[in-house]
């Protein structure tokens, strides 16, 4: 299988974008980061911290959506 048809298979299925570590940023750069990923993201995208258990349920229920 070439890299080409690989690339192009993955392209074809829904993605979405974990920004990780996100309890390391203040109230304001997370809102700054979500004000650019709204205006320059076709996907949807989440704000998550494992340390801080912060996004973790919305990003599983989207997963789950997703692969549902």
């Amino acid at each position: 299988m070439s890299y080409v048809v690989t690339i192009r298979e993955m392209l074809d299925k829904d993605r979405l974008i974990a920004v990780s570590k996100c309890d390391m940023l203040d109230d304001e750069l997370k809102a700054e980061l979500s004000e650019q990923l709204d205006n320059e993201l076709p996907i949807p995208y989440f704000l998550i911290s494992s340390v801080a258990q912060q996004g973790l349920t919305e990003l599983k229920d989207a997963l789950w959506k997703a692969l549902n």
